[in-house]
């Protein structure tokens, strides 16, 4: 992963509405770099196609105040949906750097369920946000999983808070569908 969105992981707020976000629309420029910021991002696998469709919020089921959905596609493979999650962890770290709050929909609904030989995976709602400072949180308040619940090894020795202020706090608090933790960290 591009170590420039590093310092996103401790910025990023996982939105659940867009209501009380201002009223800044993105570009179509911005839209275009969305798209061209996919392509580059490292998959884990690079043989697994994957493609991004940006449309409207009003053309899927979500309705939370988001600007367009990102609908991800990705061809049904061994290991499809850990590609398309470290895919998708980048994109929203990306966006974040561009102030563009993001919402995960793993639940989320597209009209289109196959596009080009691919499956719909997962979406994402976005927006532009006006004020940056809604970015910002207190990384000790984050709801996530004890950490012992995700961790197996020696790091469990450390409290909470210290492990916060390392860089394991990266693998605690990267983005995930539904603050659902799927991972085992190791």
């Amino acid at each position: 992963m591009d170590n420039r969105y590093y310092t996103q992981i401790y910025r990023r707020r996982s939105f659940h509405s867009f209501r009380d976000c201002g009223n800044a629309s993105l570009t179509g420029r911005e839209l275009e770099e969305i798209e061209a910021a996919w392509l580059s991002f490292e998959p884990l696998y690079p043989d697994i196609r994957t493609r991004i469709v940006i449309v409207p919020e009003s053309e899927t089921t979500s309705k939370r105040g988001g600007e367009y959905c990102i609908l991800i596609y990705s061809e049904n493979r061994d290991g499809y949906l850990q590609n398309v999650g470290y895919l998708g962890e980048q994109l929203d770290l990306y966006l974040v750097s561009r102030n563009i709050g993001t919402l995960w929909l793993g639940m989320g609904k597209t009209r289109e369920k196959q596009l080009d030989g691919m499956d719909f995976i997962i979406m994402f709602e976005i927006r532009k946000i006006e004020d940056p400072d809604l970015f910002k949180r207190d990384i000790r308040s984050v709801k996530r999983k004890p950490v012992d619940r995700i961790w197996e090894g020696d790091p469990l020795q450390h409290n909470l808070l210290k492990l916060y202020q390392t860089p394991f706090a990266s693998t605690i608090l990267f983005p995930r569908d539904y603050h659902s933790q799927p991972a085992i960290l190791q």
